[in-house]
């Protein structure tokens, strides 16, 4: 009897049927992680919208001197000329013409005083997202000083602790008496 080298068609089947199998396993895994790729990309759009808005407002918040100079529900206008409108479209706009988030269900203005200082109340929701409430607070109310180096923020400060050590002094001096 001769030795009987080589692939019999049992063997065959068994190969051809693991090669169908790690295929199929293949196909599921390739097909969940699209499907899960197309659902991220479908959320980061909808962030992406809300985060362009976000970008302007926030510019034009941060302007010094810049207040408001009318509001309603869905439309704002700065004493800079620059005005925010949301649309029925789904769409907010920059002084009308300027599209600059899309896919939006609602943009809400509404303008709160809060120790003294103005804060702008944005309720916004872009489509099939939830709700989200963001406050900016115009920092026209607040003067910050810069500092063009080091050395003049070391000695405004050396000038205040030195102001302060007298009025330290005269106060100790007033109550010894």
């Amino acid at each position: 009897m001769k030795s009987q080298k080589g692939v019999t068609l049992t063997s065959l089947v068994i190969y051809i049927l693991l090669v169908l199998i790690i295929v199929g396993i293949l196909a599921t895994i390739t097909a969940n992680f699209q499907s899960n790729i197309k659902e991220m990309n479908k959320e980061g759009t909808k962030n992406t919208e809300i985060d362009k808005f976000n970008v302007y407002f926030l510019k034009e918040v941060k302007k010094q001197g810049n207040a408001i100079d009318t509001i309603s529900d869905n439309e704002i206008l700065f004493t800079s000329g620059n005005k925010y409108i949301f649309k029925d479209d789904g769409a907010i706009y920059l002084n009308d013409n300027i599209r600059i988030a899309e896919n939006i269900d609602k943009c809400i203005f509404t303008k709160n005083i809060d120790n003294g200082k103005t804060v702008i109340i944005v309720t916004i929701k872009a489509i099939d997202e939830e709700e989200k409430t963001i406050e900016y607070v115009l920092s026209n109310d607040v003067y910050y000083s810069s500092y063009e180096d080091e050395n003049s923020y070391v000695t405004e400060k050396n000038n205040s602790i030195q102001t302060q050590s007298v009025v330290d002094n005269y106060e100790s001096d007033s109550n010894s008496i």
